[in-house]
């Protein structure tokens, strides 16, 4: 089976503009910024505050930990609590945002700008995505850790002599090594994930470890260079993408840099990325079908046409 990287960009193309602008619905497109904004809220940032205008030279320091020691237990409940708040929070992000992305996908596939319908709709799958990314999550987490522990073990000999030496060169190359891998392991981890196994879930309505063997066994295995070669090829188109964002909230006066207003600016690129991804799946047989009217010869959109119609793309 032939799996291009390259045939899907035109009918992904057709489908963004189809799904924005014919016809264009105002009120379609805030619903469908709205679902972008919930499914990409967990890799928004907030802006950070500065507060190191209150202490002011050695003596504002020296009293801070002053009163540090003075309080201990009330300054470790503090920052227990402060932890417990963010990781609150970011746990709610999470479980939005894993809601938002089959909001996202059913507005994509069945060209509507639903929100109250696919958010109950998609709940099972949601919750069983957010489950599998807290527990993935933690688990990165561990191992990141157990990486930086080994590398200081190795290192611990120099560290106790307080000298660079050949146990500090080895833990910084094998552990750099180490680290570079796992950073490029968790890009195409969550590539897999993005792009393929929650579309499976989608389609065929499983949660996230059935829809992670199915992608994994009928979508990646035996076509990881042909996904590898679509993860390089997204990064150049959105390079591109990137500086198409970069002025149009140059044009708005950064206002198009607000989370909620990005997501209903920066929609066709969004559209496009997830229509890309969906037209990649669908070359894999009928079974993968996302959109109802496409060409199963050369992926051309052809909604709107009559049935039995020769695709005008390739002849078919």
């Amino acid at each position: 089976m032939n799996i291009s990287v390259t045939n899907p960009i035109t009918p992904a193309w057709n489908h963004m503009v189809r799904i924005l602008f014919k016809p264009f619905a105002f009120k379609k497109w805030l619903a469908l910024g709205f679902c972008a904004f919930l499914a990409q809220c967990s890799e928004q940032s907030g802006s950070g505050y500065n507060g190191t205008q209150y202490i002011n030279g050695p003596s504002g320091f020296d009293g801070t930990k002053l009163w540090i020691e003075n309080n201990a237990g009330l300054f470790v409940s503090m920052v227990v609590g402060v932890t417990l708040l963010f990781l609150l929070i970011g746990i709610l992000i999470a479980w939005i945002s894993s809601r938002g992305k089959f909001m996202l996908l059913d507005g994509i596939v069945k060209n509507r700008g639903a929100i109250k319908e696919p958010w109950a709709e998609y709940k099972k799958e949601g919750n069983s995505l957010f489950l599998f990314s807290i527990v993935l999550g933690f688990i990165l987490l561990f191992v990141l850790a157990l990486i930086i522990g080994i590398s200081a073990l190795i290192a611990l000999p120099d560290i106790q002599s307080k000298m660079f030496g050949t146990s500090a060169i080895i833990a910084i190359s094998a552990g750099g090594a180490s680290i570079l891998f796992y950073i490029l392991a968790c890009i195409v981890l969550a590539s897999i994930i993005d792009i393929l196994m929650i579309p499976t879930m989608y389609l065929k309505r499983v949660g996230a470890i059935e829809g992670w063997k199915i992608a994994w066994n009928e979508l990646f295995k035996g076509h990881a260079c042909s996904f590898l070669l679509l993860i390089l090829m997204m990064i150049l188109l959105a390079i591109g993408a990137s500086t198409i964002a970069m002025f149009a909230i140059c044009a708005t006066c950064c206002l198009g840099s607000l989370p909620y207003v990005s997501s209903v600016l920066l929609l066709p690129i969004t559209v496009f990325f997830a229509c890309y991804a969906l037209c990649y799946i669908q070359q894999f047989g009928e079974g993968w079908s996302f959109f109802s009217k496409m060409c199963r010869f050369c992926n051309y959109d052809m909604e709107g046409l009559e049935e039995g119609h020769t695709c005008p793309e390739c002849g078919k």
